[in-house]
């Protein structure tokens, strides 16, 4: 189970520094836009790439934000109706949309990769003003996808355990521990050690 929870949050960690990638990336997007607006209204000297760049980056933001948003659990449904089931009933239906998932997953990284790597066999550059190799660009694809079914296999995993054991799957962190089967759970800021029930089995912070 260790190296479940690893895993787990391994990914987690991943897809939540997107968040701060994106950030990054609308601030760098608002100067660049603004610097260029006052370029060509004022100037008339605009960036020969401020527009291709611009719609790269819009475009990398949303590839790179798939796995954050499945994550944050903040993708698109219809919660007028999903708010209502239980959680089993939430878990097989994320079940099922999670199968569309995968067979987006599978497009991203099978066919982007290859087209990737077709681009760059063939040396293709950008001729829109950023000159860039472009099969950079098109690698958003197969990263984006990557990133979205690594997510969506958290997700999956969590949805199964959900079904078979009737209980949410936590991850334990460095604050807290999950006892499975249990619904204790201990707080390793304010506990140097506990014990585990039924047994003399004793856990030291750290350990």
């Amino acid at each position: 189970m260790k190296i479940v929870n690893k895993t787990i949050r391994f990914i987690n960690y991943i897809n939540q520094q997107m968040y701060v990638v994106i950030g990054v990336i609308i601030t760098f997007l608002s100067l660049m836009i603004f610097y260029d607006v006052i370029a060509r209204y004022f100037f008339e000297r605009p960036t020969r790439f401020g527009f291709d760049t611009s719609v790269w980056l819009t475009a990398v933001m949303a590839f790179i934000g798939g796995g954050y948003a499945i994550l944050k659990n903040e993708h698109v449904r219809v919660d007028m109706y999903y708010a209502k089931f239980s959680d089993k009933g939430k878990a097989i239906v994320d079940l099922i949309s999670h199968l569309f998932i995968f067979l987006t997953v599978i497009a991203l990284v099978f066919w982007g990769g290859q087209h990737v790597l077709d681009l760059y066999k063939k040396g293709v550059v950008a001729t829109t003003g950023l000159n860039i190799p472009m099969w950079i660009k098109w690698s958003i694809l197969p990263i984006g996808g990557t990133l979205l079914g690594l997510q969506a296999l958290v997700t999956l995993f969590k949805d199964i355990y959900l079904l078979i054991t009737g209980r949410k799957y936590e991850v334990d962190n460095d604050k807290e521990i999950y006892l499975l089967n249990t619904d204790r759970k201990f707080d390793l800021d304010n506990t140097k050690e506990i014990y585990l029930p039924n047994t003399d089995i004793k856990v030291e912070e750290g350990k």
